[in-house]
């Protein structure tokens, strides 16, 4: 059997990687990000018939890449530092979660006889990137086993609906003083920063050598346990297992001061191995399956006006200036990158903030949007049996 079409797949990932680091192609990536080059760059080139639909790489990618992958970003999330920001912004964040919920939910359940019957798999998969990121979408993708023809819309709706979301977000900013008289907030209503330094040394080898170890260590042990688990009803396989297994112990772990130290040295090999991922994904993908687009995009568009809808109520019955909502609704709906990009435009201090919580975000995501599913799946009554 040829490999070279695992060849192929990395070599798109360094190039867009190499391409991220040079400024002039910076612009161009904060609007369409990689996680979207990465998937679609892999499916244009298999219409192309430049690559195979079919090959074994790819769902070995989805077996064995993805929990190391997940092992390395989440093994040094700062759960404590997320604690220490404050009932004003964590209740802002747990609201914007609680927002993409029930509109992702009286969405599709609207639209079901837009969608196809399997719809309840993408709307956890759309909750648990809005709520978590890219991480928690690839997640829930393994964990519900969610077929190409609901996944590949669902790509597409996550980069229109939410740059757009964002590019609104940030001209906000003109509206500002009023909404905020609305909102009824203080004029010093802005918070100080509650987070830590996050510049730290780069990591030595060593220290990277050591994050890798620890992560396949733990995924090997979490697919040794799932292989012994039962697959059925919403979690479809035994890859879904280990993936929830691997995030739940990650997580658990990284409470413990000694292995968050560790761990946070794998973060930027867990997002080539994430980004390898999604290339595998993008291969596997059909362009016909963009048909369904239309109502997927429709789906996005109800989900991120409840999202803002409860966003707004909160703000004002809690009297929450502008920034403090525009900071934790990206940090749901876009994630590391973005949140804090969206939180300087307000108030430097939001800055820091925004990135904490969207690192909150990450932690959650994929339970939030497999709860998403569970409800969908019942208020649908579609796949229930």
């Amino acid at each position: 059997m040829t490999w070279w079409p695992a060849g192929v797949l990395i070599g798109i990932v360094a190039m867009l990687l190499v391409a991220n680091s040079r400024p002039a192609w910076r612009r161009l990536f904060h609007w369409l990000p990689i996680p979207l080059w990465c998937y679609g760059l892999p499916m244009l080139l298999v219409a192309a018939e430049v690559l195979p639909s079919q090959h074994a790489f790819y769902p070995w990618t989805m077996q064995r890449v993805l929990p190391v992958a997940l092992a390395l970003l989440l093994l040094g999330v700062d759960l404590p530092a997320v604690r220490r920001l404050g009932t004003q912004a964590l209740i802002t964040m747990a609201a914007g979660a609680a927002g993409i919920v029930a509109g992702v939910s009286l969405s599709v359940w609207g639209l079901q006889s837009h969608l196809p019957p399997e719809a309840w798999k993408g709307a956890g998969t759309l909750a648990a990137t809005w709520t978590g990121g890219s991480l928690n979408m690839v997640a829930l993708r393994t964990v519900l086993n969610v077929p190409d023809a609901v996944f590949a819309p669902l790509v597409v709706v996550d980069a229109l609906v939410a740059y757009s979301w964002m590019a609104c977000l940030v001209a906000g900013k003109g509206l500002a003083p009023w909404l905020n008289r609305w909102l009824r907030a203080p004029a010093t209503a802005e918070p100080a920063s509650a987070a830590p330094d996050l510049v730290g040394n780069p990591p030595t080898w060593w220290a990277q050598t050591c994050a890798a170890v620890l992560a396949i260590g733990l995924a090997g042990l979490c697919d040794m346990i799932a292989r012994r688990l039962p697959v059925g009803g919403v979690v479809g396989s035994t890859a879904g297992w280990t993936i929830l297994l691997v995030t739940t112990a990650a997580l658990s772990l990284s409470c413990l001061p000694a292995v968050r130290r560790a761990g946070s040295h794998g973060s930027a090999a867990g997002y080539l191995l994430l980004y390898l991922v999604l290339a595998a994904l993008g291969a596997q993908a059909s362009l016909k399956a963009l048909a369904a687009t239309p109502a997927w995009i429709a789906v996005g568009l109800g989900t991120v006006a409840c999202h803002a809808a409860v966003l707004l109520v909160v703000g004002r019955t809690r009297r929450l200036p502008l920034g403090i909502l525009a900071t934790a609704s990206q940090a749901n709906v876009g994630g590391v990158v973005s949140a804090p990009l969206v939180g300087a435009v307000y108030h430097q201090t939001l800055a820091p903030i925004g990135l904490l919580l969207a690192i909150a975000g990450n932690a959650v995501g994929t339970y939030v949007g497999l709860a998403t599913a569970a409800l969908c799946r019942w208020l649908t009554g579609i796949g229930a049996g």
